[in-house]
């Protein structure tokens, strides 16, 4: 069964209606959305309602809900606005949540999280952690020992691009004792860039899987093999493409990259 999905910086301007759609006729398996608002110019799902209605949508489709963005611990409680999202996410059938540490006291971070980890398991929501560059987790081995010295189980989300910004490649990933990986995030892009650049690419300007320099059949190997690979390519590498277009040429890229990863023979998507 393939692994895939679709993220929904990959269709920036698409409803999230919308981006279901694009997903069914490309014949990606699952699809993430944003439910609680972050810096994206992304659209989030606001309502419980509207959850429902989505749930309802994919299920017609035969498109599941994969993972729910994005939660950032930082250094005040724990907002009000985790609840109501978390139950969005509830109603849109989801299966996990990422979570972000922007609180430099990691001891009190613990404290927040396993508290959050209870909040998503109330609603049957597995949590996953993201390191990037913007908070206070940086590298997969930070990542790796807040997991395991939190009270509450959560796994860790591996963005192909983080290794690349923050650790300069996959070392860590092939390496060592990586931790419990519950998720993938693909993307691709040159091997540097300026400091000053890396937000930017992370919300808007990455690269489509195959298009760039990122060894990714090695990311791919190193995932533990059931997890969901979600394509995570914002880009404006293809001025005046339409959504559906990107997220079919980043389909492709990953399923081309999976088939030499894998030895496998990839297949069309229909349309």
């Amino acid at each position: 069964m393939e692994r895939l999905s679709l993220h929904p910086l990959t269709a920036v301007r698409s409803t999230p209606s919308e981006f279901l759609d694009i997903a069914a006729r490309l014949s990606c398996p699952t699809v993430s959305f944003f439910v609680h608002a972050g810096r994206s110019a992304c659209r989030h799902v606001e309502t419980v309602a509207e959850a429902r209605d989505l749930r309802r949508q994919a299920a017609s489709l035969g498109v599941g809900v994969c993972s729910l963005d994005v939660f950032s611990i930082g250094e005040a409680a724990l907002p009000d606005s985790f609840d109501e999202a978390l139950d969005i996410g509830a109603a849109l059938g989801g299966q996990r949540v990422t979570v972000t540490i922007g609180d430099p006291d990691l001891s009190r971070a613990r404290d927040r999280f396993d508290v959050f980890c209870g909040m998503a398991a109330a609603r049957d929501l597995q949590v996953h952690v993201e390191f990037h560059a913007f908070g206070t987790l940086n590298t997969l081995a930070q990542t790796r020992d807040f997991v395991a010295s939190a009270t509450a189980p959560a796994t860790i989300s591996a963005d192909v691009l983080h290794f690349y910004r923050n650790e300069g490649g996959l070392d860590s990933l092939v390496g060592g004792d990586t931790g419990p990986i519950g998720h993938g995030q693909l993307c691709d892009g040159p091997l540097d860039r300026p400091r000053a650049d890396w937000l930017d690419e992370a919300i808007s300007d990455r690269r489509l899987p195959g298009e760039g320099d990122f060894d990714i059949v090695t990311f791919l190997r190193a995932l533990p093999p059931t997890v969901t690979i979600d394509i995570e390519a914002p880009t404006r590498a293809h001025p005046g493409a339409t959504d559906f277009e990107l997220c079919e040429r980043a389909l492709a890229g990953a399923r081309s990259v999976i088939a030499l990863a894998f030895d496998d023979t990839p297949r069309e998507p229909s349309t």
